[in-house]
């Protein structure tokens, strides 16, 4: 077999390394540790080097022991127990005995939390792979004239090179524990007297919150988790109190919560409605929480699920009764540098710098007049009544515009920490006291404010320039759809746009959907469409997808029966959802593909069938409706953003 040109180079090294030069640790460090890793192929960047104490209590000396450490990146923003790759403790040549240095290395061995612990004095070499915090299993035990052998020259750099160890990250780290995880628990399945003692390392259940501050504890797993205020991003940590995993502190960011923990709410673990997890057998689970992979038991599973559901609802509702309180939902969302803002709509670069130039010349600390309410930061505009902000308002290019649209400006509805200010730890309901025409605008009432105030005025005081105002407004792009209100329904046709909507969420959605949700939305649209006219177009589009629900394994069988479709006419399609309706009230959880397929079907009879209805029939339809839209328009916001 033909050896790979990198492993050569460092056969080629090692065999011609003579130990013999090493006089002091740095030239350990010098003439083997740095050119070894050259040859492993670590980046010199990923390198550092740290002054070690020998315990926590003491202080550095003059002359201090040194470790290096070689990281994922060189980024050393991004260094972190989760980025360390190899921790190396260089000793003087003349030591032959290792093992006092390695019981010293262990308090920082834990602090950097590392794949590899490695421990040499130039001559023997010690290798360590680090299971967990601490673990520690002996892979390599050998000296520098055992690595000049070809073979084990290649063994040790097919385990120790960066490329490798890099790939192996945290989540296989982790994995490692899974042979030790399943011998624990056929010890405790086959010694009952065993839970008794292992119940005692249990936490005490409970759950508490105090401000922005929420704590969900089982038996099992305890999450402490740091709500979001507004826009702002919240975090939590989770814990285990299993022997495996006692002292794992996972970290999740904002955005491991919404792209993993959100979907999938009071499911039980075996539906597969929760993207972070997968059943491997009856009993284990395989558990992925940010960048790390845990095998959890039935009973740690259940545990975790019933904690993220107490902190992701939480955590959900409080982002939803923000954006309801102002009025965003209908308008783009858009992260800002160190800001948050809603797209309003778009103005001509001429209008924009006319109503930057009325708010130079209006600000409120030059008069007392109605007009007198804008104060400039930097480019946005803040109007206020003194002390009261109402809104803040800034420009952005609109690159996704037509080029025939050139110098087309959006204008935003800033969040930022001024306007709230009012958001205030401990009194979470204090802040919709501000929300109002005299207080804090909602988006809604800021962007008519806009267009029927501010810019009106705008254009009249500046009457004279070279821009008529039909010209100005012309200008004036609206990206928000003015849709009927689910509530306000009252022609079926517009039901569409909402159908659309959560089409285009189904048709992303990977994971199984709690039944729940869809039986009483299959239901109320099956019997909103049921007296449509026989007569409707596309009758083989509605059969082909209802088929297509219950052969969604055999493409050939669609294909095969394609012609026989030619004969059924809509009375089948209403007994097909029917059956579909039958089907799912016996069901925990639906494939979303089926839920997709089935949602297709009937905006294709609303928008082209003529349906004779009860008003019970839309009022239930629309019911039926809204907690499901209302999901899919939080989840495409704020999950799929976040996979």
């Amino acid at each position: 077999m033909t050896i790979p040109e990198p492993i050569k180079e460092f056969i080629t090294w090692i065999q011609g390394f003579d130990h013999r030069i090493l006089r002091n640790e740095d030239d350990v460090k010098e003439k083997l540790i740095l050119p070894m890793f050259h040859y492993l192929c670590y980046p010199e960047k990923c390198h550092r080097e740290y002054p070690l104490k020998i315990s926590k209590s003491e202080k550095y000396g003059k002359n201090p022991e040194n470790s290096h450490i070689y990281y994922i990146q060189d980024d050393i923003q991004q260094e972190n127990t989760g980025t360390s790759l190899v921790f190396i403790k260089v000793i003087e040549p003349q030591k032959a005995k290792l093992n006092d240095s390695i019981e010293k290395c262990k308090f920082y061995i834990n602090q950097f939390n590392p794949l590899f612990f490695i421990v040499t004095n130039g001559y023997i070499i010690k290798v360590f792979k680090c299971l967990d915090y601490s673990k520690k299993e002996l892979v390599f035990d050998i000296n520098i004239d055992d690595l000049k052998d070809k073979n084990i020259a290649s063994i040790f750099y097919n385990q120790l090179n960066f490329d490798f160890v890099k790939d192996i990250g945290k989540n296989t780290a982790n994995i490692l524990i899974n042979s030790k995880y399943n011998l624990i628990e056929k010890l405790i399945r086959h010694h009952p007297d065993l839970h008794d003692v292992l119940e005692k390392s249990d936490f005490e259940p409970c759950t508490t919150r105090d401000g922005y501050r929420l704590v969900v504890v089982r038996k099992k797993v305890a999450i402490a988790c740091n709500l979001p205020k507004a826009f702002a991003e919240g975090n939590c940590e989770i814990e285990f109190s299993s022997l495996v995993l006692r002292g794992l502190k996972i970290y999740l960011n904002h955005q491991d919560i919404l792209g993993q923990l959100m979907t999938g709410l009071h499911t039980q673990p075996d539906w597969g409605c929760r993207r972070f997890f997968k059943q491997l057998n009856k009993n284990t689970f395989e558990v992925y929480l940010g960048k790390t992979t845990l095998i959890l038991s039935e009973l740690e599973t259940a545990d975790l699920c019933f904690c993220i559901d107490g902190v992701c609802q939480e955590y959900k509702n409080l982002i939803i009764e923000f954006e309801n309180a102002l009025e965003t939902w209908s308008f783009e969302f858009v992260k800002l540098s160190d800001s948050w803002g809603f797209i309003l709509f778009s103005v001509k670069q001429e209008l924009w710098e006319l109503m930057q130039q009325f708010a130079n010349e209006f600000d409120y600390t030059k008069g007392k007049s109605e007009w007198h309410l804008f104060h400039r930061k930097d480019i946005s505009i803040r109007v206020s009544r003194g002390i009261r902000d109402h809104t803040f308002i800034l420009p952005k290019i609109d690159i996704k515009l037509d080029l025939s649209l050139d110098n087309q400006i959006n204008i935003i509805y800033e969040l930022n920490d001024v306007n709230l200010k009012s958001i205030e730890t401990g009194k979470l309901t204090l802040w919709k006291q501000d929300i109002g025409v005299k207080g804090t605008w909602t988006a809604r009432y800021t962007k008519q404010w806009l267009l029927e105030k501010y810019i009106p005025k705008v254009i009249n005081y500046y009457s004279a320039s070279q821009l008529s105002q039909a010209e100005l407004l012309a200008n004036i792009t609206n990206y928000t759809s003015e849709r009927v209100l689910i509530t306000e329904i009252d022609n079926i046709r517009d039901l569409a746009p909402y159908l659309r909507d959560i089409q285009s969420w189904l048709h992303i959605y990977v994971e199984n959907i709690a039944a729940a949700l869809l039986k009483p939305y299959y239901q109320a649209y099956a019997n909103l469409v049921r007296n449509t006219d026989s007569s409707i177009t596309g009758i083989d589009y509605i059969i082909g997808n209802l088929r297509k629900v219950e052969w969604t394994n055999k493409q050939e069988e669609i294909t095969n029966n394609f012609t026989e479709w030619k004969n059924l006419t809509f009375k089948h399609a209403i007994d097909c959802l029917d059956e579909q309706v039958a089907r799912i009230n016996n069901c925990k959880y639906e494939n979303s593909l089926k839920a997709d397929l089935i949602t297709r079907t009937f905006i294709w009879i609303i928008e082209n069938g003529k349906i004779s209805f009860s008003q019970a029939q839309l009022n239930a339809a629309k019911q039926a409706l809204l907690p499901l839209w209302e999901q899919s328009r939080f989840e495409m916001r704020y999950v799929y953003p976040n996979r």
